[in-house]
């Protein structure tokens, strides 16, 4: 089953880290980008490595937008409060590669959450601890 994560995310090019979706679990959800040269902060050489925080946050987004549309909800607005363990074994993702990320839910309380995430690029595993939080409304902003 591999799906346009775009469906499950509220975020928009070009401002968008996550190509598709191969797998959701009850409390995971497995996803995929291929580096291409119109990505965001793409260079020369490639997407930097320290863009895999973003990249992770948003295959958590996927997870959170999946299980949103289960009840009926279009994608919402989370934001990411920190990362912990996160080491970068590379500078650059290359062009043309194909990255698949696994974000699985450890914790989930009234919007709080935590998330193992693994991204995996070529024989290198990165890998982190995202801390996030959703709130039950989305912010009114200019207000």
């Amino acid at each position: 089953m591999i799906q346009d994560a775009t469906a499950f995310i509220p975020h928009q090019a070009p401002m968008v880290f996550v190509d598709t979706v191969s797998e959701f679990g009850e409390d995971y959800a497995v996803t995929q980008l291929t580096i291409r040269p119109e990505l965001m902060f793409c260079e020369a050489e490639g997407l930097p490595s320290w863009a895999a925080i973003e990249i992770m946050a948003q295959s958590v987004s996927v997870f959170a937008g999946r299980h949103g549309q289960k009840g009926g909800e279009a994608p919402k607005i989370g934001y990411l409060l920190g990362t912990r363990k996160m080491q970068l074994p590379v500078s650059h993702f290359a062009l043309g590669s194909t990255l698949t990320i696994r974000a699985q839910q450890s914790y989930l309380h009234e919007g709080l959450g935590q998330f193992q995430c693994e991204l995996h690029y070529g024989q290198h595993c990165i890998s982190a601890v995202l801390s996030v939080y959703q709130p039950h409304e989305p912010p009114q902003l200019g207000k």
